[in-house]
């Protein structure tokens, strides 16, 4: 996990830091005994939708049937009571794509690779998600700071950490991103002695993850930099980072360079720059090196400024981590300045900036994927100003 939580209390301390131990609002005996295994099987069909739990339940279904007497079937048991943070289904996409550094595609293919784990391995960590005793509703883990909850994986615990509302959850990998509480799926199955809340991650109760790779992308858009007919590449986009970091050593957008920085970029394509230079000028370049230089004309700030933009540094943000990103505002390496997601049908990924020309659009994903800097290729340029 990235940072560690390490504040213990008993489970009496835990129990009182809830509210469960003294006057719980609601007392056991009037608690419903619906299981959250009747709840998530009552829809269990794979489909497009990366916030809901198809995933997770073919894992608790396969586990059960290759191990019916798991621990993991106290989740069909309601006369139990307990508290189960359940990762969605772009959650285990995101875990396949780490572990394989390729995309994750279809739930069906997903569930595939997960249970390639292992039925032992998915046990284990379905079992970390489960926190055994009087259930935790979200009011009551909003103040629960800097608690340790001890889960159904014998040895096992989560740390919580409170952030305004933001509630996130420390696990046993060092690289794993924290997975953070969805508060638009909180209290599911409230009433009954059986509650769950929606998770962005996999909660991983080991060290499953390796180290990304810090091939900078620099290096790989270097790597073929000569003007050519494909406008489906990069060439131009190449020849303005270049120019830029030959006028001005120093600028920002030396941190292409450094594989050990994390970010993610979006690259015009040559295309992309093509249609900027016939919305400025009126008049559609006759190559390639024709349209960096009129690129190269708005001025060596303006163009640093514009590749700035198309930088969102601290995280490498894959492709199934982008789907799920719709309505977020991304913070460019530009001061001051955010890029907009939109995203379609669960599967065409859209950027909005600050001008009024044609958003771009992503048309391929994942370049330099298993490296701390990744890039999408755009259709289009974003621009920073009107």
């Amino acid at each position: 996990m990235r940072g560690r939580f390490t504040k213990h209390v008993t489970a009496v301390s835990l129990a009182l830091c809830l509210g469960l131990a003294t006057a719980p609002s609601v007392k056991a005996a009037d608690l419903g005994t619906t299981s959250l295994a009747s709840v998530l099987t009552a829809k269990s069909s794979y489909d497009n939708d990366s916030q809901n739990f198809d995933i997770l339940t073919a894992a608790v279904l396969a586990v059960l049937k290759a191990k019916p007497d798991s621990a993991v079937k106290v989740l069909t048991d309601g006369s139990t009571a307990l508290t189960a943070f359940i990762p969605t289904d772009g959650a285990f996409k995101t875990l396949v794509g780490q572990l394989t550094n390729k995309a994750a595609t279809s739930e069906e293919k997903t569930f595939a690779a997960v249970a390639g784990l292992g039925i032992d391995t998915v046990e284990q960590v379905l079992l970390y998600h489960v926190v055994v005793g009087a259930p935790i509703l979200s009011d009551d883990a909003l103040k629960a700071n800097g608690v340790t909850l001890n889960t159904a994986l014998t040895g096992k615990s989560l740390a919580v950490k409170i952030n305004g509302t933001t509630i996130t959850l420390g696990d046993q990998d060092p690289l794993a991103a924290d997975p953070v509480v969805n508060l638009t799926q909180v209290d599911i199955n409230k009433g009954n002695n059986q509650v769950a809340h929606g998770i962005n991650a996999v909660l991983l109760p080991a060290a499953l993850l390796k180290p990304l790779g810090t091939k900078s992308l620099a290096s790989v858009l270097t790597a073929k930099s000569t003007f050519d007919k494909n406008v489906k590449n990069f060439d131009i986009l190449t020849a303005a980072v270049l120019a830029v970091l030959k006028a001005k050593p120093n600028s920002a957008v030396k941190v292409l360079t450094d594989g050990s920085t994390a970010l993610t970029a979006f690259i015009p394509t040559d295309g992309a720059f093509n249609s900027l230079v016939k919305a400025l000028t009126g008049k559609t370049p006759k190559s390639e090196k024709a349209a960096f230089e009129s690129v190269a004309g708005l001025g060596i700030n303006k163009v640093e400024s514009i590749l700035l933009y198309h930088v969102v540094p601290g995280s490498t943000l894959v492709s199934e981590v982008a789907l799920g990103a719709n309505g977020a505002a991304l913070k460019t390496a530009l001061a001051n300045k955010s890029i907009k997601v939109s995203v379609y049908e669960g599967m065409h990924i859209d950027l909005g900036d600050y001008n009024k020309l044609k958003d771009p659009r992503v048309s391929a994903v994942d370049i330099n994927r298993g490296n701390l800097q990744i890039a999408h290729a755009i259709n289009a340029v974003l621009l920073p100003t009107k």
